[in-house]
């Protein structure tokens, strides 16, 4: 993020490089990108179960301002994974989280 580069944010999203990681790339960089951050604190909370919660993030800005942010995190395989993409689509034949 702090070099702007979309190209990498979405290798390091794993996200398929498409029109729709393109865009949300593009909100993410606009809004957070550039601002020389270096986080300082990860607080990990296993609120959806052992493999799956929600990580907190607190990062300092090159100007000294502290940042903080929340991401959804899923453990696989042993290694944390943040998840920094979300607009992407239901895969095919996946049921949905509705009750209706």
């Amino acid at each position: 993020m702090n070099s702007r580069n979309a190209d990498d944010l979405i290798e390091v999203g794993g996200v398929p490089d498409d029109s729709r990681a393109r865009r949300e790339a593009g909100r993410i960089l606009a809004d957070k990108g550039g601002r020389g951050l270096s986080i300082t604190e990860i607080q990990i909370d296993l609120d959806m179960g052992p493999d799956a919660g929600s990580a907190k993030l607190t990062a300092k800005e090159k100007s000294g301002k502290t940042a903080q942010d929340s991401f959804s995190v899923v453990r696989v395989d042993g290694t944390w994974h943040l998840t920094i993409f979300t607009d992407r689509p239901v895969p095919s034949g996946k049921a949905t989280s509705s009750t209706e």
